[in-house]
């Protein structure tokens, strides 16, 4: 019992001792600072409190807005059933250096008419565009400033290309801008090479969807557009143009007809049914495209109209049926048809003799001297 009175003793000692310590002293001043303004520091504290809590909302609003833009990111790459969405690419200038010199080279043996350089820059080269091509180079000097426009081709290592350039016909100081859409692959050891879109209805649709896009729509709509001032400043270019591609279809038809006579003797050796079935599929060819073989050797224009009443662009109602490519080669697929009477978008007049156009909401091409 004394002891813990001593013990308690000890103690009130040591809170004595407590008191009078200079923190202890402190305390008791902010103690009556508190109960003197003890308005301000409630005003304080409710301010610190609401502080604190806006400090929460802001926190759960970023995280909120952070989880669903992941989600918004996820959601563009592919759906729910795991398949990619459409993305629209810009258009890229001259962003291949391989790509710029393979065109190049392309645009080099067209001008010469080279066809086995040609045929060893394209696939599945078709013997009647090889003698368009030939033809056709009779009648162009040079092509000059190419440019090469590219989009993501339909897989990896492709390419769209959009190749703009200058072209300069014999005996002409006025040059043409001219463009052409075409398909560039990659081959196992890393070099380009042109893809024949003629003989792949899935790869020409693809082109036909990225040229229907807004930037290319744009560029196609400049090189149009200087084209028909050019033409219109030329009157002499632009009766020559309607006469040339004239003569480079009665040209190619007589040579294919040639090639179809030889091929039909050497072949009537073996079998005459079988030479009688390549003469219709020669001869058919051509008729197709709104002009037989026979009639284009009679050296006569196939349409019965003026050429030069066909206008470079716009709205045009045809006075024949014209069977409509999917791509500017008369071995491409048909798209569709259009009926004397019905109108198309004629979108572009291109110096190889076709003519881009929009015919019910599809993009094809219909061979210039046709189009009537």
């Amino acid at each position: 019992m004394e002891k813990e009175r001593k013990d308690t003793k000890i103690s009130l000692k040591d809170v004595k001792s407590l008191k009078k310590s200079p923190l202890y002293r402190c305390y008791r001043r902010m103690r009556r600072l508190v109960r003197r303004r003890r308005k301000t520091v409630m005003a304080v504290s409710v301010c610190a409190l609401a502080a604190c809590c806006m400090l929460l909302i802001v926190w759960a609003l970023v995280s909120a807005l952070s989880a669903k833009q992941v989600r918004t990111q996820v959601e563009t790459v592919e759906n729910v059933e795991g398949e990619p969405f459409d993305v629209i690419y810009p258009l890229q200038e001259n962003a291949y250096p391989q790509v710029n010199d393979l065109i190049g080279r392309y645009y080099a043996a067209m001008q010469e008419g080279d066809s086995q350089t040609l045929t060893g820059l394209r696939d599945n080269t078709e013997n009647a565009e090889l003698l368009r091509i030939q033809e056709n180079s009779s009648h162009i000097e040079a092509y000059t400033d190419i440019s090469c426009y590219t989009k993501p081709g339909m897989d990896a290592d492709s390419l769209v290309v959009f190749a703009r350039y200058e072209v300069k016909f014999q005996g002409s100081d006025t040059t043409l801008p001219g463009i052409d859409p075409l398909y560039v692959r990659k081959n196992a050891d890393g070099t380009y090479y042109l893809h024949d879109l003629s003989g792949d209805e899935a790869a020409a649709a693809y082109v036909n969807e990225v040229a229907a896009q807004e930037d290319v729509a744009e560029l196609y709509a400049q090189v149009n557009e200087e084209y028909a001032a050019r033409l219109a400043q030329d009157e002499d270019l632009a009766a020559y143009l309607e006469s040339y591609q004239n003569d480079m279809v009665v040209a190619v038809g007589e040579a294919l007809e040639v090639q179809a006579t030889e091929a039909e003797s050497a072949q009537e050796t073996e079998s005459t049914q079988e030479g009688e079935s390549v003469s219709r599929t020669d001869d058919g060819q051509e008729a197709e495209d709104g002009a037989s073989v026979s009639s284009e050797g009679s050296g006569s224009p196939s349409g019965g109209q003026d050429g030069s009443s066909v206008p470079d662009s716009g709205s045009y109602t045809v006075s024949d049926t014209l069977n409509i490519r999917s791509s500017a080669s008369e071995t491409a697929d048909r798209i569709a048809t259009c009926y004397p009477g019905e109108s198309l978008e004629i979108l572009m007049k291109q110096a190889d003799g076709w003519t881009r156009v929009r015919y019910q909401g599809q993009t094809g091409y219909i061979r210039s001297d046709v189009l009537r």
